[in-house]
Formats: structure tokens, C-alpha cells, sequence
């Protein structure tokens, strides 16, 4: 009974943990869309496996607007839907929903500038359609810098999650030469829940936050980014990761488009 538990409970975490927008990362770059620019980082199809369970991320979309100089208003959520097996959880749920305020602190190496780029990320985690009905918040900073044609990002967050515990997350992201047509990228995370949980249960009656309580969550990115135009890239990568010692297995392939 514990394992299934445990099982259900690394599927929430895993799913609704933190995604700051960048495709195809968990984690971001310490830039924003223009003044007046509209960013759309849609996936409009992809594959998550936790365990035995087999979902269909259809569609996960972040939507970026340049609202002020050094300022972008950010929006997300990712659809997952179940495939098969038998139900711990409703088969369709709209997770990980976000409303963000990201802006540039420095400009940096990203804003064509010397050194590094700072940046910081903060907002509210908003209820998600047929999950957790609570809201929490979130902040973040994140440190881009440039080592000749390989760009590192750093990203460290807290947030004040839906199962009301708090969370840490951090991740460095390096990515190719931005002069290649298709770029090499890569990511490796650890996110940790400090705290029991109050507001979700799992199939044996016992808090998510209960069970997650000190868990960590590990996970690593391969994957390119194919700049087609100045306004439009196409990513694709396999991020594979481990809470517990269940493994999940994730497949993204998406697009960003950006409108001036």
C-alpha cells in the first residue's frame, strides 16, 4: 500500500513541480520578450511515463508578453492526459498552471552586453482543473552567462506549493552555439519538498506532503533547438529522472513562435 502511494504521490510531484518556461527546459534564461512582443512555447504533443503509467501531455503551452522595458508577463499550463491502466487520478488534468512576472535585473552577456545576465521570476501558482484547487506562489532567480559559444543557465527557486509544503528547485541548463542552425542543449535538476503537505491525499487516505516529505526529485535533458527563422525555433528532447527510485521518462517536441 505504501508503494502504490508513493507511486501516486511522485506522479503529482513530478508532474506539477515547477516549469519556468523556456522550451524545451524546466528551468530558463535570464531574458524577456520584447516591449510589445508576444512569445507562444507551445508543445502541442507529448509523451510523460511515470512508472507503469503512460500519459499524453496534449498540448502544454507558456505565453510570454513584453508588458514593460526589461519586463514579460508569463502564463502556462500543461494538459495531461492518461492512457490506459486503472485511474488513481481523473484521466485529464490541466497541471502546473502559472501566472509569472520575469524581469531583467542586469543586463548581460543575452541583452548583447558584457558579463552576466540576471534575472528573477516570481508570481502565483493558480488552481489546476480536476487537481489541486489551492493557490501558492512562487519567486526565482536565475544567473545566464556566456563561456564563448557555450551559454550556462543558472536557476534556483523556492515556492509555496499547491500541497501547501515548501519546495526548492535548481538547475543549470548549457546550451550550444547560438551561431549553429541546430543547437545541442542539455539540463540536470534536483527539486526537494521541506515540510508536510496539507491539501492533497493520496489512494491510502495519507497526505502527499507526508509521503514526499524529503524526497528529491532528479531528473536530466538532452536535446536541440533548431532555429528555423529569427521568430520561430523547433526543440525536441528526452528528460529522464528518478523520486524514490521510480523513474519517469518524458518525451517533449514543441515550438516557440514569437510575434512583434
Amino acid at each position: 500500500m505504501r508503494r502504490s502511494s508513493l507511486a501516486i504521490a511522485a506522479w503529482l510531484a513530478v508532474i506539477s513541480r515547477p516549469a519556468l518556461g523556456y522550451r524545451p527546459f524546466d528551468g530558463t534564461d535570464a531574458d524577456v520578450a520584447a516591449l510589445g512582443e508576444f512569445e507562444l512555447e507551445l508543445g502541442p504533443l507529448g509523451y510523460f511515463r511515470l512508472g507503469h503509467t503512460n500519459l499524453l501531455i496534449v498540448p502544454g503551452a507558456v505565453l510570454n508578453y513584453g508588458l514593460l522595458p526589461r519586463t514579460e508577463l508569463v502564463l502556462q499550463g500543461f494538459n495531461y492526459v492518461q492512457v490506459g491502466g486503472p485511474l488513481s487520478q481523473p484521466r485529464d488534468q490541466l497541471l502546473d498552471t502559472q501566472l509569472l512576472a520575469k524581469v531583467v535585473l542586469r543586463k548581460g552577456c543575452l541583452q548583447d552586453r558584457p558579463g552576466v545576465s540576471i534575472a528573477t521570476e516570481d508570481g502565483l501558482l493558480l488552481p489546476n482543473v480536476n487537481g489541486d484547487v489551492t493557490v501558492g506562489a512562487t519567486a526565482a532567480g536565475i544567473l545566464s552567462q556566456c563561456f564563448g559559444d557555450l551559454t550556462v543557465h543558472y536557476n534556483a527557486q523556492a515556492q509555496f506549493n499547491l500541497e501547501h509544503a515548501l519546495e526548492l528547485f535548481g538547475s543549470v541548463i548549457v546550451e550550444g552555439p547560438r551561431r549553429w542552425p541546430v543547437r545541442p542543449v542539455a539540463e540536470v535538476y534536483a527539486d526537494t519538498q521541506i515540510g508536510e503537505g496539507s491539501s492533497s491525499e493520496t489512494a491510502s487516505g495519507a497526505p502527499v506532503g507526508a509521503v514526499l516529505q524529503g524526497a528529491t526529485i532528479y531528473s536530466g535533458l538532452l536535446g536541440a533547438i533548431w532555429r528555423v527563422t529569427g521568430d520561430l525555433d523547433l526543440d525536441a528532447a528526452v528528460r529522464a529522472g528518478t523520486v524514490e527510485g521510480i523513474w519517469n521518462l518524458e518525451v517533449r517536441l514543441g515550438f516557440t513562435w514569437s510575434v512583434r
